[in-house]
């Protein structure tokens, strides 16, 4: 394999670990409170200074301390989802496969059922049931609208892993079946796990934005990558570095999200 290819996943993945630090640390080190407003007449959509690197937005707050809680609230939301979608798919998948075959059949057929819905359609059904949601709020509900294809993965593995004769073995000892399951089955799966929720963390940053965007995802004053793009639009020809931040730190964060993924997913091959 050449070398820029092997570096290519190493490179994403350092860039991935810088933004979820800066996530994480933000609140400690930001140069300005992200809600505040500073003269609304001389610093209404500044250009980038010594001061506000990124310059301010319509509102006259800092653009950077706003993209770095912002980054704070994407990861939040995405990472919430994906371990509620995990959770569910590993519970659902695994009983499912150690059920009888034909009842795990039917109960994995009433999940592809809920995997045909439009997803996109589900969540926005949801949050009109949840009217501006925390970030937590949030994360749940993309994460109970997104583990159905991680319960097939789980299901499909786990059937395949029930007949192996490590399985077998430790089953004629009498191990019990839940010692089978999370002892045995599940450190098999962790790889393909590992694969399948990197994409999905990647899907559910860009849906967490998408819909802050729509003005239904995280409302002020909590900033948002979604929720910057969506206040700087009336001011895109006069001020497009407000909109421009955001949606390159985001589509950075995602292809980086993805390119660690596809690693993770060629190990498994």
């Amino acid at each position: 394999m050449p070398d820029r290819v092997r570096r290519k996943p190493v490179g994403a993945a350092l860039l991935l670990a810088v933004f979820v630090v800066v996530a994480i640390s933000g609140p400690w080190w930001i140069p300005h409170d992200p809600v505040r407003q500073f003269d609304l007449v001389a610093l209404r959509n500044a250009t980038p200074s010594a001061t506000h690197w990124f310059g301010t937005d319509a509102y006259a707050r800092d653009v950077f301390s706003r993209a770095v809680i912002g980054a704070r609230t994407s990861f939040e939301v995405a990472v919430t989802g994906t371990l509620v979608a995990l959770a569910v798919a590993v519970l659902i998948g695994m009983s499912s496969a150690w059920l009888p075959a034909r009842l795990g059949q039917t109960l994995m057929a009433g999940v592809d059922v809920l995997r045909a819905l439009p997803r996109k359609l589900v969540l926005l059904l949801l949050l009109l049931l949840v009217p501006m949601p925390s970030a937590l709020a949030l994360g749940l509900l993309l994460g109970v609208s997104s583990w159905m294809g991680l319960a097939f993965l789980v299901y499909e593995h786990t059937r395949s892993l029930r007949t192996r004769p490590f399985v077998e073995s430790a089953q004629a000892m009498g191990t019990p079946t839940w010692r089978l399951a999370w002892v045995h089955v599940l450190p098999h799966v962790r790889g393909a796990l590992a694969a399948a929720s990197a994409i999905l963390l990647a899907d559910l940053l860009a849906l967490e934005a998408a819909v802050s965007f729509l003005g239904i995802g995280i409302r002020a004053p909590r900033p948002s990558w979604g929720s910057m793009v969506l206040d700087s639009l009336p001011y895109l020809e006069s001020a497009w570095w407000v909109a421009a931040v955001p949606c390159v730190l985001l589509a950075a964060t995602v292809v980086a999200t993805g390119i660690v993924a596809d690693a993770l997913a060629e190990r498994q091959r």
